[in-house]
């Protein structure tokens, strides 16, 4: 599950982007001129940005979508399609550039922007980014003379300015018919999507005449062509890279090692990784918080956040939150569970557990818990998960595991079989992780875990009234609710270097940004 603009970040991580490099390398097979290779972890089979949750297709989709305004990696707040921008609690306006143009050549007005927030929030279309990358009560109006489209949102947004970095404008030749987008572009930004082959690549070229980029930046000094290559395996991609078929490749096992030997460098990211979500629905077993406590001090979270990252990883500060977070207090230290499998054995007798022949059983029935987890991260990941497995099962728990994938993710996660699921969520802001935490199950909504927690939704109502960052006190605590009551923890962060050869390009917890991205030195 992993991330976009920044905004894009949040785009609905539920996948870490874990992407790395293969393919051609300037003026490979891609054609004559400056190409650039970015290789992504599996196809995201999905790259309509009306629809997809998956992280790295928000990144992917950077390069040909702009968004209202931009969030810089220093957390700044930068122009994009607008020029200028005012906000309060409850309200943003902002002012569009008079020359920004679609793919076909055709302006984007105000009217277009405001019809994309409607359609978005109009209940008849289903959009999985309402409440997500569209506050709840959110509606939108224009005025296409002084070129102006106002949000207005009917309770406090403290985040509504900087959550519009998120969404990815598309043309309105495509907004009722978005479908298409799947396999096509039709955006305002830098690059069109030009070619997708299934499974391989895909590949975009630079438009002309684009000046709208990030504080008015034009794309005259990108490549002229970005290339994102699927190769899943990370001793792949290192080869790849050093024999100088590759750009950029993000390697966080043992391979690493050998890219550094050769002088390569690296731009790091940090980004959620180690992260369990249970599911609280009433006909599963980790319904009860004892037993779910008891899960969690059975095993060694600090030994298999580890293992997932190769010793390289970081404490978790905050939940989910990804680069420059708006609210920088610390909301997990000190509520972690300690390790401490007698402790889990006290609270699975109190919850009426008994324990014989070496497993854990109630009313004629042996626990057994199924645990999603995300296939594409990696044998580092792989890793943790057989070894998180193999200490539940020695402290008596039936375990069955299921990789996912990017197409199979969301479906997985909605259809509920589950008990506990390994599932990194990146946001940007606070209160862009509140659909998974709370409110409606699928699939009306995206509490996957049919979550329910009277104080965490009590913070989140303090938080909600006050601007900005006004409300980060209550953020913190809110967040640190969830952790003490066992509904989800977050034990690791990995740090993921992205090795780069012949480029220089900045990261903001949405992956490569795509204005920075320029080639440097001889190839």
């Amino acid at each position: 599950m992993r991330r976009a603009s920044r905004g894009a970040a949040a785009a609905l991580a539920l996948g870490l982007f874990a992407a790395g490099c293969g393919g051609t390398g300037t003026g490979g097979s891609s054609g004559d001129g400056d190409t650039v290779t970015i290789a992504i972890p599996s196809d995201p089979s999905n790259l309509n940005p009306m629809t997809t949750l998956v992280s790295y297709a928000t990144m992917m989709n950077r390069f040909s979508y702009d968004s209202l305004i931009n969030i810089r990696p220093d957390g700044r707040i930068a122009s994009g399609v607008a020029e200028k921008w005012s906000s309060d609690a409850k309200s943003a306006t902002f002012t569009l550039r008079r020359d920004v143009k679609c793919q076909n050549g055709e302006p984007l007005t105000a009217a277009d922007v405001a019809a994309q927030y409607n359609h978005i929030v109009d209940p008849a279309n289903k959009s999985p980014l309402y409440g997500l990358v569209v506050p709840p009560g959110v509606t939108a109006t224009a005025d296409n003379e002084a070129g102006t489209v106002t949000l207005e949102s009917s309770q406090p947004t403290p985040f509504l300015l900087r959550g519009t970095s998120m969404l990815r404008l598309v043309c309105p030749s495509s907004l009722k018919d978005s479908d298409k987008l799947g396999h096509t572009s039709d955006g305002t930004g830098p690059f069109r999507l030009a070619e997708v082959v299934a499974g391989d690549h895909f590949t975009f070229v630079k438009r002309p005449g684009y000046t709208w980029g990030p504080d008015g930046a034009d794309n005259s000094a990108l490549p002229d062509r970005v290339v994102f290559k699927v190769v899943g395996n990370e001793s792949t991609r290192t080869n790849l890279l050093l024999s100088g078929q590759l750009d950029i490749a993000a390697v966080m096992g043992a391979d690493r090692a050998r890219l550094t030997a050769a002088g390569i460098k690296a731009v790091i990211e940090r980004d959620p990784l180690g992260m369990l979500l249970f599911n609280e629905a009433p006909n599963r077993v980790t319904a009860d918080a004892r037993v779910r406590r008891a899960l969690l001090s059975a095993v060694d979270l600090k030994q298999i956040g580890a293992v997932a990252t190769g010793g390289k990883g970081m404490a978790p500060l905050r939940l989910g939150i990804t680069m420059g977070p708006p609210c920088t207090e610390d909301s997990v230290t000190g509520h972690l569970p300690p390790h401490d499998p007698a402790q889990a054995a006290a609270l699975m007798r109190e919850a009426g557990w008994k324990k014989s022949g070496g497993h854990w059983s109630k009313d004629g029935k042996q626990l057994s818990i199924s645990m999603p987890y995300p296939g594409v991260f990696g044998t580092q990941l792989v890793s943790a998960v057989e070894l998180a497995v193999k200490q539940w099962e020695s402290f008596g728990v039936k375990v069955s595991i299921q990789p996912t994938t990017a197409s199979t993710n969301a479906s997985i996660l909605m259809g509920g079989q589950w008990e506990l699921a390994w599932a990194p969520i990146s946001v940007t802001t606070p209160d862009q992780i509140l659909p998974f935490f709370s409110g409606p199950k699928p699939p009306e909504g995206l509490n996957f875990g049919s979550l329910d927690n009277p104080e965490y939704q009590r913070l989140v109502g303090e938080a909600m009234a006050k601007p900005d960052i006004a409300g980060c006190p209550e953020w913190t605590a809110a967040e640190s609710e969830l952790i003490k009551r066992a509904d989800v923890v977050t034990f690791v962060d990995s740090m993921t270097p992205y090795f780069v050869r012949g480029y220089s390009f900045e990261l903001d917890g949405g992956g490569v940004v795509p204005s920075s991205l320029h080639k440097v030195g001889g190839r």
